[in-house]
């Protein structure tokens, strides 16, 4: 993991979780990191009299804060760099992501994601196989994840966002499994093999039942809280809604409730 593309906005805290977690991150990877602030063209905005000036002064603004992003980083050992782009955010957010190992971004706000009232960020991972990682402002993570929670349910994007967290799974202390496949019917596609994969990598995991049709996010969340994981390992939502890991009802609830951050995957 050499490359951490992180959605700043108008974030100024230091101390903010999300900047917590990535520098952590960045440092321990040795990765390179870049902040970024969008100048969002949208609807309301285009519609002022005076939107080229507004956005004008609102891309000013965002290049001067330059010097604080590079400082915060020399603060924490890291290398980076900052970035302001003008434009609709979901193209930008995927033009700039393309060299990206891993896109950081603020969960809050993300909670009526799949019910219409989609953010910004959420449309991106929707629109995109970028995998993101989701911090609460409310989280108290203060470094890289220890302890590592993979929500497994057997699909592609479950598999996407494993495979892309395979830096942070391979240097944490604890990685849990929790097998949403267990008891799964035997007329059900054959099972990935995520055991194996992880095998082959050294990755050592405990392996816990799921709750099967009855698994819920309050059931993720619950169980993560108990064990005291740093992250959550999740696929968001699928292409073909088959079952309601993939309809989004777990997806949604953790994105409104979860005080742990989540990688997502679609």
């Amino acid at each position: 993991m050499r490359d951490l593309l992180v959605d700043v906005g108008n974030r100024r805290d230091d101390d903010d979780a999300l900047f917590r977690l990535a520098l952590a991150l960045a440092r321990q990877h040795r990765a390179h990191v870049t902040g970024m602030q969008v100048i969002t063209l949208d609807p309301l905005v285009l519609s002022l009299p005076e939107a080229l000036t507004v956005l004008d002064e609102e891309e000013r603004a965002a290049l001067e804060r330059r010097d604080w992003w590079l400082a915060l980083c020399r603060k924490h050992r890291v290398n980076g760099e900052w970035c302001v782009d003008r434009g609709f955010y979901q193209s930008v957010m995927v033009r700039r992501a393309v060299f990206a190992d891993l896109v950081l971004a603020g969960l809050d706000g993300l909670g009526n994601l799949a019910s219409g009232g989609a953010s910004l960020l959420g449309r991106s991972i929707l629109a995109d196989s970028v995998p993101v990682l989701l911090v609460p402002e409310r989280s108290d993570i203060s470094g890289p994840p220890e302890k590592i929670l993979i929500a497994w349910n057997g699909s592609i994007e479950s598999a996407r966002a494993i495979r892309a967290s395979h830096p942070l799974l391979a240097k944490a202390a604890e990685v849990i499994v929790l097998d949403g496949e267990m008891g799964r019917k035997s007329a059900a596609p054959p099972s990935l093999p995520l055991r194996e994969w992880l095998k082959r990598r050294s990755i050592h995991a405990r392996w816990l039942p799921g709750a099967g049709a009855r698994a819920s996010g309050r059931h993720i969340q619950s169980l993560a809280e108990e064990h005291g994981i740093d992250l959550i390992v999740m696929g968001a939502w699928g292409h073909l809604r088959m079952s309601e890991w993939l309809l989004g009802g777990i997806t949604r609830h953790m994105l409104k409730h979860s005080r742990i951050p989540l990688l997502l995957a679609h």
